[in-house]
């Protein structure tokens, strides 16, 4: 975990590029919480901007980050082993829906950072020119991986292979394989194609010589704005602990308006927490994570009702689990108390 210290120098620098930071909270007034991560991504960049800017500590919030995969994440925080999780918005539903209780309190991403990238071989029977559906139509009896079933990306495969005209479960192969993995496999040939978030999606055309055959952030309007990737507390938490999640979610709006303002400065900490992600992949990846980064972290109810349909229509929750509302899945409350502020 990478802590900075917050200089008067330093702090006297930043004010002159634009951007402030709130004074330096007192000894006294610190407190602790913990935030669980299911991977290491660009995706949770408002994390780490909002930790190794300090943003977090000038508030009076001193946050240990934990990595734990997969699902894990989300147990940790339901169990009480640590206080938050970042999760996808389809986690937060299915598991609400499910009988596990959590509440959203910060909307990190609202678009789908995912890629359809062909190999050389696919590619070459594809017009680019065609619709998405007809681009995507030729997955059919090939191969494709995505990283584990039933997460975000498996669910957004399967939906541009349905909104193809296709089957899911019988028209295409998928595998299951880590970004490395699968890009190793889509440059031998064992894959036809990979579905890549970022940096990924570049890395695998760079490396392997894969094309992108469609893109979640622009031939899915339909689905947008997704709750895509959010932070979660369980039930009560926030009643008991009022000044942690409001200093917390003011991290992020602050740390979204950093990342809007000074995209640059934003994409250092990425490269800095990525170490081994190849530079140009993060710098070609950086214009698409902020566009899918909302310039202010609250939700919009409209993006549960496109989280939800992917899960649907890509098997992941049956059409008898659908639900109208999703009300009492977040709040906007925290959002809300410091947002207008900090325009």
């Amino acid at each position: 975990m990478i802590k900075l210290r917050i200089t008067a120098s330093a702090a006297a620098l930043i004010a002159a590029m634009g951007f402030a930071f709130p004074a330096p909270a007192a000894a006294a007034q610190m407190e602790n919480a913990s935030i669980a991560l299911p991977a290491l991504t660009v995706l949770f960049l408002p994390v780490y901007v909002a930790e190794d800017r300090g943003i977090w500590k000038n508030l009076g919030l001193d946050v240990t980050l934990h990595q734990i995969t997969g699902m894990g994440s989300t147990n940790a925080m339901l169990a009480g082993s640590v206080d938050f999780a970042v999760q996808s918005g389809q986690s937060l539903i299915r598991g609400n829906i499910r009988g596990r209780r959590m509440l959203g309190i910060a909307l990190m991403a609202d678009g789908i950072d995912f890629d359809l990238i062909a190999g050389k071989d696919l590619a070459k029977s594809v017009d680019m020119s065609a619709p998405v559906e007809k681009r995507v139509a030729a997955l059919k009896g090939k191969k494709v991986s995505t990283d584990a079933p039933n997460t975000v990306i498996d669910g957004v495969l399967r939906y541009f292979v349905a909104k193809a005209g296709l089957d899911p479960k019988t028209d295409v192969a998928t595998v299951y394989m880590q970004p490395s993995e699968a890009i190793a496999a889509l440059k031998s040939g064992a894959v036809a194609a990979n579905m890549l978030n970022f940096p990924w999606a570049e890395t695998s055309q760079r490396e392997a010589g894969g094309v992108e055959i469609a893109s979640g952030v622009t031939d899915l309007p339909e689905l947008l704005p997704t709750a895509a990737t959010t932070t979660t507390v369980r039930p009560g938490y926030c009643e008991s602990h009022a000044s942690i999640c409001e200093k917390l979610v003011h991290g992020y709006v602050l740390a979204h308006k950093f990342i809007h303002e000074h995209p640059d400065e934003a994409l250092q900490i990425a490269i800095k927490r990525m170490p081994k992600a190849n530079l140009s992949d993060l710098e070609k990846s950086m214009p698409i994570i902020v566009k899918t980064l909302p310039e202010v972290p609250r939700y919009d109810p409209a993006a549960f009702q496109h989280a939800q349909q992917i899960m649907i229509t890509g098997g992941m929750m049956r059409k008898d689990e659908a639900r109208t509302s999703f009300d009492d899945m977040f709040t906007n409350k925290y959002v809300d108390m410091f947002a207008k502020s900090n325009m």
